[in-house]
């Protein structure tokens, strides 16, 4: 592996705020667990928030960020500054004029602006009477821009408005010293952007991009040719095109995608539609990538049976993190807590009606939800509505989650779908036990049912309600739980995990850009022939088949795939690897056995199989179907 001064790691998020949720954490945690072995590491950002200064200062000092790990951001890039200040010394404080008369709102520390009876503008100040940001309006009081300021008072943005729509039409970006540095162009009807245009300090276009794509891609491609040996985590879908295809960069950009989130549609189980990012965009083409990373080995098991063997593909989960304090705070095992985002996608609604049962037959357990979101209000007037006031509390953020779940008996998770369920590891590392819907994907990974957590039934609110009741009476089984969460946070270690990703690292940088070779293309694969052997306890289907194929190096693997039976709890892979038995010139006879049970085999010759040939090569797979005779599903009913 190569020396750590010749590495350069970048982690790109989109956003993030002081309460970002469990990717950015999971990402600032790798970060911070790789930093080590790279001369400096970064996290990247795109969009344009005028308190990032603020944000990365409270980020850095939460989550003990050490200096080698750096925050930078797009628009300082083409600025040449810090864009995002967070001092206050040399504050602008904001002065009335005499031309104009002034309406002061005390309430929101707002000037409404006239001039001869008409507003003309309203003035947004911060508690030390700086601008933050100024409306400007026309007789009609119709909005015609708005000016944004950074923390000393200078102005940083003008957003330009359609005054019909209201929809922002441009928006100009400048120095400190109120150079035009960016201008970027919107369609006034779908909102899409038309233009970007990059000036120098003499007012003049250095660069001139169709959209921010264009930019972003601008930006990986300078970071890339100016950091040697750089390595780029790609944390979320959206961020992908600026890797992938890069138009200004002519060598392929090494590149790791992260999958955070589920790939599948509603019901989010193996078989269902694809989503578009993760699904249609990225695992149906692995091969874009250096690498691509998912989080548990269930969502692994669903794209290998789906998408196919990919040698770039990987397991590698969040590791839990360390606890501090926790074991000095005393542990309230009536206490039941939930640490989520208040989304729909969490379903805490599911845990409030689940708790308004508990509640009738366990009245002196409590309930503490940490949090904030949209759906904040929707949970207090349940609360108020079934007079749970004594019971339940809305706790806003914590700054410190693991002395949260440290302090309860128990941790409920209801989520929709997840990517892992990093507050299950989190509940975990501290001793408490978790109770968590049979989503996908996370829970049957992290909680052993009856062993440190338990698992109920889907979206069944009556079930989690008589779990929750289960564990506050029996306090024995609960300080079980307890007891046994050490156990399964052992896999989940620190060191153990940075093993895993120094392993991926080094094969990215192994990685041959000039890999490409012919390979033999497969003109015809056909079922030669098909028996059936019935054993006590499982049957075996022998498949013989036949390819025949053009010229070129030999393809290094085939898999035989059972492509229309979708049950992998029945049948545990739809797959196996075929072994090859004889070749020619033009031809290769493959051979392979299925083992299944009764139920499958049944289910097999009614659906009437269809069968798809896997054809693996480097980080290269590609499907062929299979041509099969009527005769061999006479051969499967015999």
């Amino acid at each position: 592996m190569k020396r750590k001064d010749n590495r350069h790691f970048f982690y790109m998020l989109d956003s993030f705020s002081e309460n970002s949720g469990g990717r950015t954490q999971a990402t600032i945690n790798r970060a911070k667990l790789l930093a080590d072995h790279a001369k400096k590491s970064f996290i990247l950002t795109n969009n344009f928030k005028v308190n990032y200064g603020k944000i990365i200062e409270f980020v850095k000092e939460k989550r003990d960020i050490p200096d080698t790990i750096e925050f930078i951001n797009i628009y300082e890039f083409f600025a040449g500054e810090d864009v995002y200040l967070n001092n206050h010394h040399g504050k602008k404080t904001f002065e009335k004029t005499d031309e104009v008369s002034y309406q002061y709102d005390k309430e929101k520390n707002a000037y409404k602006v006239f001039d001869n009876d008409k507003q003309i503008s309203y003035i947004q100040l911060d508690g030390d009477g700086t601008v933050i940001y100024k409306d400007f309006f026309d007789a009609q009081k119709r909005k015609e821009k708005r000016e944004i300021y950074d923390a000393l008072g200078n102005i940083i943005k003008v957003s330009y408005f359609d005054m019909r729509t209201k929809k922002i039409i441009r928006q100009d970006f400048y120095t400190r010293d109120s150079n035009l540095y960016l201008s970027i162009d919107y369609n006034k009807s779908t909102g899409e952007t038309i233009r970007c245009l990059v000036f120098d300090r003499e007012q003049k276009i250095k660069y001139k991009f169709k959209n921010e794509t264009e930019m972003n891609q601008f930006w990986v491609a300078s970071l890339n040719q100016t950091f040697e040996n750089s390595i780029f985590f790609s944390e979320q879908r959206k961020l992908d095109n600026t890797l992938i295809d890069n138009k200004y960069e002519k060598e392929n950009i090494k590149s790791v995608a992260v999958v955070h989130s589920t790939h599948l549609k509603e019901p989010y189980t193996f078989g269902s539609k694809l989503r578009n990012y993760n699904g249609k965009m990225l695992l149906k083409d692995i091969s874009k990538f250096s690498a691509v990373v998912l989080l548990t080995k269930e969502q692994l098991k669903h794209v290998v049976n789906q998408f196919g063997i990919y040698k770039n593909l990987y397991r590698i989960p969040h590791y839990a993190t360390e606890k501090k304090n926790s074991l000095f705070k005393k542990k309230d095992y009536s206490k039941v807590v939930v640490i989520s985002r208040f989304i729909p996608l969490k379903r805490i609604m599911d845990i409030l009606e689940a708790f308004k049962l508990v509640n009738t037959e366990l009245p002196t357990v409590k309930l503490e939800i940490w949090g904030d979101g949209e759906e904040k209000e929707l949970y207090q007037k349940f609360i108020d509505d079934n007079n749970l006031e004594e019971a339940v509390e809305l706790k806003g953020y914590t700054n410190n989650p693991n002395e949260t779940f440290y302090s309860g008996g128990v941790s409920i998770i209801t989520s929709i779908n997840e990517g892992f369920g990093m507050t299950i590891l989190e509940s975990l590392s501290n001793q408490t036990p978790v109770i968590a819907y049979d989503y996908n994907y996370g829970p049957r990974e992290l909680i052993n049912h009856g062993e440190n957590g338990l698992i109920v039934e889907n979206g069944n609110i009556k079930e989690l309600a008589n779990a929750i009741i289960e564990v506050q009476k029996d306090k024995k089984l609960l300080k079980k739980l307890s007891k046994n969460t050490k156990q399964k946070i052992e896999e989940y270690k620190p060191e153990i995990l940075k093993q895993k990703w120094l392993e991926l690292i080094k094969d990215v940088e192994k990685q041959n850009e000039n890999n490409d070779v012919l390979r033999k293309k497969v003109l015809l694969s056909e079922l030669q022939k098909v028996s059936v052997e019935k054993n006590e306890s499982s049957i075996a289907i022998n498949f013989d088949i036949e390819n025949t194929l053009s010229s070129g190096i030999k393809n290094e693997k085939y898999y035989l795939y059972i492509k229309n039976y979708y049950n992998l709890d029945e049948i545990g892979n739809r797959f196996i690897e075929l072994q090859k038995i004889k070749t020619a010139e033009n031809k290769e006879w493959l051979k392979g056995v299925f083992e299944v049970n009764q139920s499958v085999f049944n289910e097999l010759k009614k659906n009437k199989i269809v069968l798809g040939l896997g054809v693996s090569n480097e980080k290269e797979f590609h499907y062929v179907n299979i041509l099969i005779d009527d005769k061999f599903y006479e051969s499967l009913n015999a």
